[in-house]
């Protein structure tokens, strides 16, 4: 016995201390990188919250349990391995006292009871849950899925070493459970029913046996254990480490709505500063945990409107790049000497981008990068925070501040709004052309204290044909309602959304900057905005400007003006509709029941949703500034999307967001060209359009003019206030 002694404890010190050696070497290189990246102190506070979503998020499990099936058994396994953990402690104090319990579960205590049963109950649920994970795993076959991730240069799947170490770790727990219990040296025997069971069957086995079958299985669970902690640290199952940082460390409350940026005052800048991402140290430190925390699970990949359209975009796949990439990288960035001395290594001549599509030796593919619309739909789907649009737009700031590198085509749209302070080059004297004859207030100094709201027209809303019918109409529908509004006619400037989601900075300060000198000039305080884009910029990026404002969007408006009854649709609209969740009004902030409210209140309306629809709605393709931008890579992400909109068979397509609204109009109108559609047998709508069409029913709004009907509202209008 003495010997099994010493070969438990030689063996056992053995395994920890070299494994465990390793494995802190890794994570102590990891940890330094983290250092030389990039400081994010806007990152730090709100620790309370933040900690709350901790738990709700992570050990909740909120997110994965969205996911039918593998998100549940996925919660299963890590709820078990947070519990089973305390086999692995005791199989370590085993080392040393063959008796061991853990301190403050004295053998015979209910509390120690309690423990064991959970500790067996969790075996046998994980247990079944690996099998589970196996089949799903057979069945659905990763590698075809774009999802295989190889291991050391193995064919095998990483995936397949994960369930593998797990069913080992429990067997060999519970088998030497099942030697102690025969023992009758496990401090749980009532407790821990499938050990005693398993323990049972051992009875006929000597001392001798029994020790030898503990001991070798001690050893065995601790080897393990300590090689799936090497590996975890050395694979995409490092996010069991990472995760708990990387969400702590993330935008809070939500990775969408708003991007971060240092001001740039060019007077203070040097010539060894750096605008965006150039080299892979230039990221904040929060964009390597992110690296750290993917799990290459596709969620995002599977979400991608250009992925899904054929684009080279895969979010998944672009930050795998960068943590390859950063890994390779890593001994030089810790090391001068190094660098210095090995300064022709490739790694450290890769261009992060590459300047033209398909250039070799390169991190990131050029249409990888612009293929972005920004929709915010790999954010919202990460089950570990994940902030894949900030990524992008890093890298686009460097390659379109530093080496002026982006698609051609756009370079007109930042010209326009340098010198005419829109995209399309119209110049503030037309801004006020989409208001005809009709009698509207504009501020030409501090704002009226009647004024409940101050429009915030947009430059689409502005210049757009398409998008002006929504104004007119939106305009119409707030006269009729009695709510006193102006606007800021020719003062209105872009809010410089298209500017920074290219990565021009610069150009969008300097937008913002003057924009929020203007609505504090005149004291603006709630607005409305029917471009989700204009009101994300206005409602959360502004604050850094020092613009805090009051920010809603028209259909939130119009949805409480309805339920207070200032508008009450009055004809039927006998038509089939379903609503397309415009992305910046969705996903980046949460509005997704207004619109909907809106179209609810007209009566006659035979509704239905697509199957993407809400946090999973498809996107349009405009944003990220690819509205400005030719699409000439796989399929049109409009037509991806009104095709799906089209299988429903509608009569009309309702949005709520100006840009959604011109691309799926010329999806239609494509279709329609090509014999697929008959003329004006479907119609793309804004929402306020339908609540008009009901309150105006002798003629199709068409926002030319006020008819009739709305006079009559207005003469019947509560007053405002």
């Amino acid at each position: 016995m003495a010997t099994l002694d010493i070969v438990r404890l030689t063996a056992g010190l053995a395994i920890l201390g070299g494994g465990l050696f390793l494995a802190l070497r890794r994570v102590v290189f990891l940890a330094r990188l983290l250092f030389v990246a990039q400081r994010m102190p806007e990152r730090m506070g709100q620790w309370g919250q933040k900690v709350r979503y901790l738990l709700r998020h992570v050990l909740g499990q909120e997110k994965i349990l969205r996911w039918s099936g593998s998100g549940f058994l996925h919660a299963l396994i890590f709820w078990g391995f947070i519990v089973l953990q305390t086999h692995t402690l005791e199989a370590v104090g085993e080392i040393f006292d063959p008796e061991f319990h853990i301190p403050g579960f004295p053998p015979g205590a209910l509390r120690t009871e309690a423990l064991g049963f959970a500790q067996d109950l969790f075996t046998v649920i994980v247990l079944a849950t690996v099998v589970g994970f196996a089949a799903i795993r057979l069945a659905q076959a990763p590698s075809r899925q774009g999802r295989s991730s190889r291991f050391a240069g193995s064919n095998l799947d990483e995936g397949w070493y994960v369930l593998l170490a797990e069913f080992v770790l429990l067997y060999t727990a519970l088998v030497l459970r099942g030697a102690r219990a025969a023992k009758g040296t496990l401090p749980y025997p009532d407790g821990a029913f499938a050990s005693s069971w398993l323990g049972g069957f051992m009875g006929g086995i000597d001392e001798t046996g029994l020790e030898l079958v503990a001991t070798a299985f001690l050893l065995a669970h601790v080897a393990v254990f300590v090689g799936f902690f090497l590996f975890t640290v050395h694979s995409k199952h490092l996010h069991v480490v990472s995760i708990p940082f990387s969400v702590a460390f993330s935008r809070f409350p939500k990775g969408l709505g708003k991007l971060e940026a240092d001001r740039i005052d060019v007077e203070e800048m040097d010539e060894d500063d750096v605008l965006g991402v150039g080299e892979i140290e230039h990221f904040g430190f929060k964009r390597l945990l992110d690296m750290y925390s993917c799990t290459e699970c596709g969620r995002c990949q599977s979400q991608c409107p250009a992925w899904n359209t054929g684009k080279p975009l895969s979010p998944k796949l672009l930050i795998m790049d960068l943590r390859d990439h950063l890994y390779a990288k890593g001994p030089y960035l810790l090391d001068d000497a190094k660098r210095e001395t090995n300064g022709d290594a490739a790694v450290l001549n890769t261009p992060l981008v590459g300047d033209a599509p398909g250039a070799d030796g390169v991190v990131i593919d050029y249409d990888v990068l612009w293929s972005c619309t920004t929709c915010g739909a790999c954010v919202e789907e990460c089950p570990v925070d994940i902030e894949h649009v900030d990524h992008i737009v890093d890298l686009r700031r460097y390659k379109a501040m530093m080496e002026s590198s982006f698609p051609p085509e756009a370079g007109a749209m930042l010209r326009n709004l340098e010198n005419s302070g829109d995209p399309w080059g119209a110049g503030s004297s037309k801004r006020l052309d989409w208001a005809g004859d009709r009698d509207i207030r504009v501020v030409d100094g501090p704002i009226d204290e009647d004024v409940e709201y101050l429009f915030w027209v947009g430059c689409a809303g502005a210049f757009e044909d398409r998008a002006k019918k929504t104004t007119q109409t939106v305009a119409d529908l707030l006269d009729a309602a009695g709510v006193s509004w102006a606007v800021l006619g020719p003062a209105e400037s872009c809010t410089g959304d298209p500017a920074r989601r290219l990565g021009m900075e610069y150009l969008f300060q300097m937008m913002a900057e003057a924009n929020v000198e203007t609505l504090n000039e005149v004291g603006a305080r709630r607005i409305v905005a029917t471009c989700p884009h204009c009101l994300n910029t206005l409602a959360n990026e502004y604050p850094d400007f020092g613009g805090h404002f009051e920010v809603i969007h028209h259909s939130e408006l119009l949805a409480h003006l309805v339920a207070e009854g200032r508008l009450t649709p009055r004809a039927e609209v006998a038509k089939r509709v379903t609503y397309h969740d415009p992305c910046y009004l969705g996903r980046h902030n949460e509005v997704y029941d207004e619109p909907r409210s809106v179209v609810d209140g007209v009566a006659g309306l035979e509704k239905v949703e697509m199957g993407r629809c809400r946090s999973q709605s498809f996107c349009c393709g405009a944003g990220g500034a690819r509205f400005f931008m030719e699409e000439d890579l796989g399929k049109r992400v409009n037509h991806e999307r009104i095709d799906e909109a089209l299988d429903l068979e509608p009569d009309l397509v309702s949005t709520a967001c100006p840009f959604c609204m011109v691309m799926l109009d010329d999806a239609v109108a494509d279709k329609a060209g090509r014999g697929e559609l008959a003329e004006g047998q479907v119609r793309v709508v804004d929402v306020a359009h339908l609540l008009a069409e009901s309150l105006l029913p002798l003629a199709e709004v068409d926002g030319d003019e006020a008819h009739p009907s709305v006079t009559a509202a207005r003469q019947e209008a509560p007053e405002a206030g």
